[in-house]
């Protein structure tokens, strides 16, 4: 039998297994038995899956890369923006050209339409009303993720124990005629959410007898990696193709599950399995250390002890105060890298959740000794970033009527950063004391001779400070004379001061895209909110920024050439849920902070457990959590050991950055341990 007539088949093992590798050689076979017109569907939890999926393809064959690689939610943007007008018609909608709606600016306007009716018992439910918008917003998503209806919502939240109150019905009752509201608003103004995006494409395209009959049109053959991560109605779009004796390949990883509770829904997508012949990879790739401390990690985290102890793989570097920690996991790695045990890109530091503090410290040690660092997936807010700090300062200076948005300290910043620190701080600070005239409609610098004892200035600033002024006067005069679009002056300004992107690190680089693609997006939601006030688009931009709910997500490395060498030489360093996500392995691992409770804590949204597909209302289960504390233990424990190959390093302080003492589930694996470092 050929493979184009073979059943489809459902590939499964654990983390490291080679199931993305078995993935690629059947597809290399179906391209050489297909024709060069036929091409597949191609699917991959997220674009790091993409990545390693395209390298290993190549590396089999060169010439077997034929088709674009999509994410779920990249094949249902595509598609729903490529099939709006029929939806348009399908739903009486008004035909226009649909707009992405970002999370943030999602939720900047949700609070802005719900305001009036965001009762004070609603907003104390949820703890304030960031989170009760945020809540409400997630509870749309969560549903149209897994194949619910809006309207519904209100009746899963009813049978279930998420909104426990005597008020219990009015308040669901409001949340469900919010949802409805945001969700009519959305759909006249054309702008869709992640939520929306759901709802449109597994609701209503994936039902539709044309876009089905193009589906089956157009590919031939479906091969999707690492489907536990998928949400529910990906299950609808692969049987679409099973139904059709097309054929496919899926594979699935028990040990994986990591949008459990924020998207995915993977004992749905398991059903495939029966429709498919199954095979079972077992064999870990790696030579991981899960086969020589699985046991007893899991032993001792259940039990509190073991019998046994661990190997000499497991290292504990045990503080009292967590500063000493940070300091001492730093010395470590900066050690290791100089006296050439391991290189910097076979290091991973791996925390529960990454706060500022050990963000800092250990990226500022390992800098001062010439060692980089690459955070993964990293997602800090944009005005946590100088650069941009210093932009929305130069903007605020352009534009008239932002004065009242600017502080003297804003204006010190911005000269020492668009001086490239040929300003410095002492002497920025001189500077905006003598030469910073603030206004509420027009805040100016004036020209050096505002300061008396100018000559306390060095050459070099007061050539920087002559030259960022200039810049502003005949910029203003631009903009005075109407070349004022806010995205032209936002680009002259990085062509100007961050042209020479061999002076930024991979993290500026990042931010700084970030913030040119959110300027962009929050211009056209405007536009086609038909706000033409470039002043207030500006002073709201601003202001949304500041509130810290847009983040960076950085470009893949490889795509930004000076910083290659970044990629292949540099400590990764990233949350729990962000490595597993990356998917990623590594010959040393370091466990940071295992004595706090937020390893075992769920990330899983509100409601998550009561919005999936497979969620019955007559269950008699009263937590909400879709998996208990151990079932969630297990699983991470056996997806990172699958993921090391030489040495854990079990990071303890007895004292977490507030001084309580730290008694989580993983304290126990210090008591365990031989090996001591230092």
């Amino acid at each position: 039998m050929s493979i184009l007539e073979s059943q489809p088949i459902w590939i499964v093992g654990d983390s490291c297994c080679g199931k993305t590798t078995r993935l690629a050689s059947l597809m290399v076979k179906w391209f050489e038995t297909s024709s060069f017109l036929e091409k597949p569907l191609i699917l991959c939890a997220n674009n790091q899956g993409k990545k390693t999926l395209i390298n290993i393809l190549l590396n089999l064959n060169s010439n077997s890369y034929q088709t674009k690689i999509r994410t779920p939610l990249a094949l249902m943007m595509e598609d729903v923006t490529l099939f709006y007008p029929l939806l348009c018609q399908e739903l009486n909608l008004p035909s226009q050209l649909p707009i992405r709606l970002r999370s943030e600016t999602e939720q900047e306007l949700a609070t802005q339409l719900w305001q009036p009716h965001l009762a004070t018992e609603l907003v104390g439910i949820f703890g304030g009303e960031y989170n009760c918008v945020r809540r409400i917003l997630d509870f749309l998503q969560l549903a149209t993720s897994g194949g619910i209806s809006p309207e519904k919502i209100g009746d899963h939240l009813l049978q279930s124990h998420v909104i426990n109150i005597n008020n219990k019905k009015n308040i669901i009752d409001l949340i469900q005629k919010l949802i409805l509201r945001w969700r009519e608003w959305c759909l006249e103004k054309g702008l869709l959410s992640y939520g929306l995006i759901y709802e449109l494409y597994g609701l209503y395209l994936l039902q539709n007898n044309h876009y089905q009959s193009y589906l089956k049109n157009n590919y031939k053959a479906i091969f999707a990696d690492d489907v536990d991560d998928y949400p529910a109605m990906m299950k609808d779009l692969a049987e679409i193709f099973i139904e059709e004796k097309k054929y496919g390949v899926f594979t699935y990883n028990q040990n994986g599950k990591i949008s459990l509770g924020l998207s995915g829904d993977p004992e749905y997508l398991q059903k495939l399995s029966n429709l498919c012949n199954q095979e079972l990879l077992i064999i870990n790739h790696l030579n991981s250390l899960r086969i020589k401390v699985e046991n007893i990690i899991l032993e001792t985290i259940n039990k509190g002890y073991s019998d046994q102890k661990f190997p000499e793989n497991m290292i504990n570097i045990k503080t009292n105060s967590r500063g000493d920690l940070l300091n001492i996991i730093a010395d470590c790695i900066i050690k290791s890298i100089k006296s050439g045990k391991i290189q910097a890109d076979e290091i991973a530091i791996i925390a529960p959740g990454l706060d500022e503090i050990a963000r800092y410290t250990i990226m500022s040690y390992l800098k001062d000794n010439d060692i980089e660092t690459k955070p993964i997936n990293e997602q800090r807010p944009l005005i946590t970033s100088p650069l941009i700090r210093s932009i929305l300062t130069l903007l605020t200076l352009l534009y008239e009527g932002n004065g009242l948005l600017l502080k003297k300290e804003m204006i010190t910043e911005m000269l020492v950063i668009l001086s490239w620190e040929n300003i410095d701080l002492v002497r920025g600070g001189l500077l905006v004391d003598y030469c910073y005239s603030p206004d509420i409609k027009s805040p100016r610098l004036l020209t050096v001779e505002s300061f008396p004892r100018w000559d306390r200035l060095t050459y070099q600033s007061l050539e920087y400070y002559n030259q960022i002024r200039e810049w502003i006067d005949q910029n203003q005069e631009k903009i005075n004379q109407g070349n004022n679009h806010l995205l032209g002056v936002i680009d002259n300004i990085l062509e100007h001061f961050f042209l020479n992107i061999e002076k930024l690190n991979y993290s500026q680089l990042a931010t700084i895209r970030e913030f040119r693609e959110t300027a962009q997006h929050f211009w056209e939601i405007q536009k086609r909110l038909k706000n033409e006030n470039i002043n207030d688009i500006l002073t709201q931009l601003i202001n949304l920024l500041r509130k810290g709910t847009i983040t960076a997500n950085p470009l893949p490395m490889t795509t930004i050439p000076p910083l290659i060498a970044i990629e292949t030489k540099a400590v990764a360093i990233a949350s729990v849920y962000q490595y597993r996500s990356s998917r990623v392995h590594h010959r040393w691992q370091f466990w940071l902070d295992i004595g706090t409770n937020y390893w075992s804590q769920s990330g899983e949204l509100l409601a998550s457990s009561i919005l999936l597909k497979s969620w019955q209302p007559n269950s008699q289960i009263i937590s909400e959590e879709i998996e208990s504390e151990n079932e969630r233990l297990t699983r991470i424990m056996q997806d990172l050991l699958a993921r090391v190959t030489e040495k854990i390093f079990l990071c303890y302080s007895e004292l977490d950055v507030k001084g309580s003492e730290q008694t989580g589930k993983l304290s126990s694996l210090i008591n365990n341990s031989t090996q001591n470092y230092p």
